[in-house]
């Protein structure tokens, strides 16, 4: 449930509340409302009675009705109520009813069966007539309950029709004010997601209410300082991407200078002792030509090893024959069984030397993985310069694509590849073919900032 329709529902509930308030409210109200006026009149009737008595004994007329009706009949009372005199000696009785229509209830029966049960609106006021501490009788006011009903409804209705209008307006307001108070969380989110999706140059606006406005500037605050690290955790992956590019040369040099050599000349000696031996000692001639198989093997593994590396080509010749070499390298190793093809577009090599060198080991890798996981039977290399300003690298096959051989191969793998790229400000997508083959797309800006020179 959202923050809006949660406070709407608690603010339903409060108005729901106010609702049985007021209701209670004005009914209690009403019902003492009637009792006062019930009282005020039996207060009234007992000053008349008092005031009759006073005047009989003064004048000694004893003559006139005791106690006089007309005279009740000048007091306002109650609507529907009923004035009762009993004398002590119930010898006089009097009583006087409000000429009002009680039959009529204006009310639903549940109501007068609540107000009933709650209010006891027939409620009965009594007053002691006294004169010269003599007992002369009591009064009795009595409240009609269905008029004393009606009216209790009547005041409801009024209250509750104006309490329900300014709820009702109420909440509109509060549901338009929270609306727009909400909105910024819209947009909040809105550029949450599409920093989230990988766009940090995205910027939160500044808003017109203080904790909104504090929040935008806080998670602005938090987007650039995720952009400078991400920016140096860039250029320290180039970094060491450089270095250990460098690393491998150095190695390869190594390699080809030192242990390279080692091999030839050994293979010069055993060349020269074979000579010797055919002539002064054929039994070694066997052990000769071994040695000389053994070591034409490691001369073979020391040409691969140097390759994957640093193949000689790449720093000597360039990118685009390197490439050419390492897909007849690869058609000569599969023996026909997967064909590997390459398309070059634009001045390959004028490419600098560290983009050159990433996009010679991503080609690579991608190789290697259609090698041993695809069995296809087509293998497409597609380098297209844009413009002198984007690198495109498309590879696909036609077998089985298989996204997890990249991310279990011992090479860079997909994670690997990822890295490299998005490390040089690219993008990198994978997609299948409709006859099953994996496509990778890689967009490589040639203007990247790298670090040193390889």
């Amino acid at each position: 449930m959202n923050l809006q329709l949660q406070l709407f529902v608690r603010i339903l509930i409060i108005a729901v509340i106010c609702i049985i308030g007021s209701t209670w409210y004005v009914l209690y109200q009403t019902n003492q409302q009637a009792l006062s006026e019930a009282e005020a009149t039996a207060n009234r009737i007992e000053h008349q009675i008092r005031q009759q008595l006073l005047q009989m004994f003064l004048r000694y007329d004893f003559s006139q009705s005791f106690p006089d009706i007309g005279l009740w009949q000048k007091i306002e009372s109650v609507p529907g109520s009923c004035t009762q005199f009993l004398s002590r000696t119930e010898s006089r009785q009097r009583s006087l009813c409000n000429a009002t229509q009680t039959s009529n209830k204006n009310y639903p029966l549940w109501f007068g069966h609540f107000y009933t049960r709650f209010f006891n609106p027939g409620v009965e006021v009594t007053r002691s007539v006294s004169f010269n501490a003599i007992k002369y009788g009591t009064i009795l006011v009595t409240l009609n309950v269905d008029i004393e009903t009606a009216r209790a409804w009547h005041n409801l209705q009024a209250a509750l029709g104006v309490l329900i209008v300014t709820i009702l307006a109420l909440c509109c307001l509060v549901f338009i004010t929270i609306n727009r108070m909400l909105k910024p969380a819209k947009d909040i989110v809105g550029g949450l997601e599409k920093m989230r999706a990988g766009d940090l140059a995205v910027r939160l606006p500044d808003f017109d209410i203080a904790e909104w406005k504090r929040t935008s500037h806080a998670i602005n605050a938090l987007v650039s300082t995720q952009q400078n690290i991400l920016a140096e955790n860039k250029q320290l992956s180039i970094k060491i991407m450089n270095t250990q590019e460098e690393e491998h040369r150095y190695i390869s040099r190594e390699l080809h200078d030192e242990f390279g050599q080692c091999l030839a000349g050994i293979n010069a000696v055993t060349t020269s002792v074979s000579q010797t031996a055919k002539s002064s000692c054929p039994e070694l001639v066997e052990e000769i030509h071994s040695i000389r198989h053994i070591t034409a093997h490691m001369m073979s593994a020391l040409r691969d090893l140097l390759t994957r590396l640093r193949p000689a080509e790449l720093d000597e010749l360039g990118l685009e024959t390197s490439l050419k070499q390492l897909i007849k390298s690869w058609n000569q190793r599969n023996s026909g069984k997967t064909r590997y093809n390459m398309s070059l577009t634009g001045n390959i090599n004028e490419l600098p030397e560290t983009l050159a060198v990433h996009i010679y080991r991503i080609v690579q890798e991608c190789l290697t993985n259609i090698a041993k996981h695809a069995s296809a039977e087509n293998a497409d290399v597609n380098l297209d310069i844009q413009d002198d300003t984007l690198v495109s690298l498309v590879i696909k096959d036609d077998g089985m694509a298989d996204l997890s051989a990249f991310s279990t191969s011992n090479g860079l793998g997909l994670l690997g590849i990822h890295e490299r790229v998005a490390a040089l400000g690219g993008d990198l997508s994978l997609d299948t073919q409709t006859n099953g083959g994996l496509v990778v797309t890689i967009i490589l800006p040639m203007n990247q900032k790298t670090e040193a020179t390889l």
